[in-house]
């Protein structure tokens, strides 16, 4: 069986006070968060990378079962467009070391801008210049990137495929790595994020995950509707759909 861990995507929200934080909020909200779920999907270093030091500061706040995926920087994937990415990489590199050094690293997440088609050379040129340590798995927004080639440069290169329920393109549970990834956007209009799962929608994903369990050794999942702590709850109701364990320790969500 595949281990499984859910989490979300992000895990500093001020609208979780009171939801999924105590009223009063939480000296540490991450130290609070690792109490009730196994992984966390670090949205910030998206937006701003912190310095090293930062990341070393999560290990040592979260429990030694705890584990970390974290997404590459816009400065490679929208502004570089993947196109000389050495330092900006580096940079990335850096703050992910405390955590691959302390074995608490699943994933680093390559979210590709929606205005970028495939282009099979840079695609090749800038997957070869990733570590062939580093787990990676690549979110497409762009429908040219559902093609044969793409697939199989993933598969070449051993990078997983972000398997992403949204309104952008169809759920694709294509596997092309030992480990798969998925995200959880929503479809709420005009905000994907700003929308509650339904039962129904949470419970049919417990086949298609099963489905999974039998090609990869390892599914980490993420769900990203932060309204209203939205995703800490379907978070939750899916775990338990699959009955996966939570945490141990006494926190329950609010």
């Amino acid at each position: 069986m595949a281990e499984i861990r859910l989490g979300t995507s992000g895990w500093d929200y001020p609208e979780w006070v009171g939801k999924v934080y105590p009223p009063g909020g939480a000296s540490d909200r991450l130290r609070y968060y690792a109490g009730l779920f196994s992984v966390v999907e670090v949205n910030s270093t998206f937006y701003r990378l912190p310095a090293p030091s930062v990341a070393a500061s999560w290990v040592r706040r979260t429990p030694s079962r705890f584990r970390f995926a974290a997404k590459f920087p816009q400065t490679i994937t929208h502004k570089l467009r993947l196109v000389a990415t050495e330092e900006e990489l580096a940079r990335f590199l850096a703050v992910l070391r405390p955590l691959r050094e302390a074995g608490r690293f699943v994933a680093a997440l390559l979210q590709l801008p929606p205005s970028l088609p495939f282009e099979p050379g840079t695609v090749r040129a800038f997957y070869a210049s990733l570590p062939s340590d580093l787990p990676v798995a690549v979110e497409f927004r762009e429908g040219s990137w559902l093609c044969p080639e793409s697939y199989a440069l993933l598969r070449e290169f051993g990078l997983a495929h972000a398997i992403v329920d949204g309104p952008h393109l169809p759920i694709a549970l294509e596997t092309t790595a030992p480990f798969a990834y998925i995200r959880w956007h929503g479809h709420g209009n005009p905000l994907w994020y700003d929308y509650t799962y339904s039962a129904k929608e949470i419970a049919d994903w417990v086949p298609r995950i099963r489905a999974l369990e039998a090609k990869v050794g390892a599914i980490y999942g993420f769900f990203n509707n932060h309204f209203r702590g939205d995703a800490a709850a379907n978070c939750r109701t899916l775990a338990e759909e699959l009955g996966l364990s939570v945490p141990a320790g006494p926190r329950r969500l609010l």
